[in-house]
């Protein structure tokens, strides 16, 4: 009995040394700086409608939420249709709580808060949903449209996937046999 105790205590002991404590994270920041100061400081600045929020496992090596935008205009650093920006889940952790459908101004810096070498973006910054913007779309002017550059797919493109997958399954399909057949000759 006092072999088990002991290995039972011994395998606890090992179990706690290999655990170990969720990262915490608080936010505190400053008042964010005017617009024209927020432009110069940041990596990128766009406005445009959020597509997709997804929240960062830790398996995948991040935390927070990645969130995807179709971008409409932009002041610095995009140059793409779509921008993909990382966050926090909540306040706490001076995350933006982004909602699907609706149209922000994003002051984005490159960052390996939540993702590593992502653009993020924080309660710290001057983002916010585009409804009340005006103070800051009034001092960067007008910004540059970002012409939409959805790739057109030829049809003859759509249809390689499919082919090469039916090819594939008709190659199992014949090694299937010709072993069902060999097997039944023996």
């Amino acid at each position: 009995m006092r072999v088990s105790h002991v290995m039972i205590i011994g395998l606890m002991f090992i179990l706690l040394l290999w655990w170990k404590p969720l990262e915490a994270s608080a936010c505190s920041c400053i008042m964010p700086p005017p617009p024209e100061d927020a432009l110069d400081q940041a990596d990128a600045v766009f406005s445009g409608e959020v597509v997709e929020v997804i929240e960062n496992g830790k398996l995948v090596g991040g935390y927070g939420k990645t969130v995807h935008f179709k971008v409409d205009e932009v002041w610095k650093g995009i140059d793409e249709s779509e921008a993909v920006i990382t966050t926090g889940l909540h306040d706490g952790d001076c995350g933006i709580p982004f909602v699907k459908g609706q149209k922000y101004l994003v002051y984005a810096s490159k960052s390996d808060m939540y993702v590593k070498n992502t653009l993020s973006t924080t309660i710290c910054h001057r983002t916010t949903e585009l409804a009340y913007a005006t103070e800051d779309l009034n001092a960067l002017g007008e910004g540059q449209e970002v012409s939409s550059s959805e790739e057109v797919i030829d049809e003859d493109e759509a249809v390689i996937p499919w082919l090469t997958f039916v090819i594939f399954v008709v190659g199992l399909i014949a090694i299937f046999i010709a072993f069902r057949y060999k097997k039944t000759r023996s």
